[in-house]
């Protein structure tokens, strides 16, 4: 399906006449082209900033511009926006406070002229994919993955790439790169409005596959916590998701306090004393699923712990008891903790 939604924004290799004025809005941003030598003013907005040209009506000084809508501009504003870039010129258009943003090298697309839309409800609002495809693809992966891959609507894009003539769906000469934002306003970690939580560090994009009805996780992804943002090389227009998935990982996993002396001259929780019998030995950095097991060195199970479902801080507390309730005896344990194919052993000491 797709929308026959009139061109927005023309970037040519002109410059703008100096003084010019250029209409702004509330989601977009357009910035001066690399090969814009004028010096006029440019499309404004909260959410996209586009690198080009502008190819727009004067507008005498001090005049100022109608008002459409939500948005400002002299002819009108259409949404999903257009933005229009010629075959030799870089295209970018980067995320200012939206979800996601793109940038295609010169040569990517094998037109003189074609212009990319950005449509950031593709479920509700479809332009060239079929959104029972999407949802398709959304209870696979939730039947598969659990409630940790539940797609949210912010975090999810179609990027579409046409002339006059036709639609681009073939991938493109040379790769692009894809950004896209995630929400974790209270830098907890932990993906805004998850449940069951989702750690920021599981979260990864996945490109919708239209003939299987699924989706697929690219690879290579660059996570930068600073700016919410992923990162990731593509090739080929359609629809794009973040998607969490349950926290597997044990390599981070380790346990304190070590030795545990709960009654000696440095007994405390703070850092650097040896705990208290109240707080036992506490296992932080685990999983989102699976257990840690203590044993005698000899190989004996003391004590199995099972890692709860929906937990939101990576920490698991030992009370330093055996599965029967009773103290553990003095001595040096081993501990393993396993998640899925993953798993970790190491050392702890009990002193009594």
């Amino acid at each position: 399906m797709r929308l026959n939604i009139p061109i927005l924004f023309i970037f040519a290799a002109a410059a703008v006449p100096a003084g010019a004025l250029v209409s702004s809005g509330s989601d977009y941003r357009l910035e001066d082209s690399v090969q814009d030598n004028g010096g006029g003013s440019v499309l404004t907005g909260g959410v996209y900033s586009s690198r080009g040209s502008a190819g727009q009506r004067l507008v005498a000084e001090g005049a100022g511009n109608a008002a459409a809508g939500p948005y400002v501009n002299r002819s009108g504003f259409y949404n999903p926006p257009h933005f229009t870039f010629q075959k030799g010129l870089a295209s970018v258009v980067m995320p200012v406070s939206g979800s996601a943003g793109l940038t295609l090298p010169p040569g990517a697309v094998d037109k003189e002229v074609f212009d990319i839309t950005i449509n950031k409800n593709p479920v509700y609002e479809p332009m060239d994919v079929d959104p029972s495809i999407i949802n398709s693809a959304n209870g696979k992966i939730e039947r598969n993955e659990g409630g940790w891959s539940r797609l949210f609507p912010d975090n999810i894009t179609e990027m579409s790439l046409f002339d006059e003539q036709d639609v681009w769906d073939k991938p493109f000469a040379k790769s692009g790169v894809l950004s896209m934002r995630y929400k974790d306003d209270n830098n907890d970690g932990v993906l805004d409005g998850s449940n069951p939580p989702v750690r920021v560090e599981s979260v990864k994009t996945w490109a919708l596959d239209e003939a299987l009805a699924m989706w697929a996780k690219l690879p290579a992804s660059l996570f930068d916590p600073a700016s919410r943002t992923i990162t990731v090389p593509f090739m080929a227009p359609g629809v794009y998701a973040l998607l969490g998935t349950v926290d597997e990982s044990v390599k981070d996993t380790y346990a304190f306090p070590v030795p545990f002396r709960p009654n000696g001259p440095h007994a405390g929780s703070a850092q650097g004393q040896t705990g208290t019998e109240t707080d036992g030995i506490t296992f932080t950095n685990i999983p989102q699923r699976g257990s840690v097991e203590i044993y005698t060195l000899d190989g004996r199970l003391v004590k199995k712990l099972p890692i709860p479902s929906g937990l939101v801080l990576p920490k698991l507390k030992w009370d330093v008891r055996t599965s029967g309730g009773q103290r553990a005896a003095s001595g040096v344990y081993i501990w393993r903790i396993v998640s899925g194919d993953n798993s970790k052993t190491g050392k702890l000491m009990v002193i009594w």
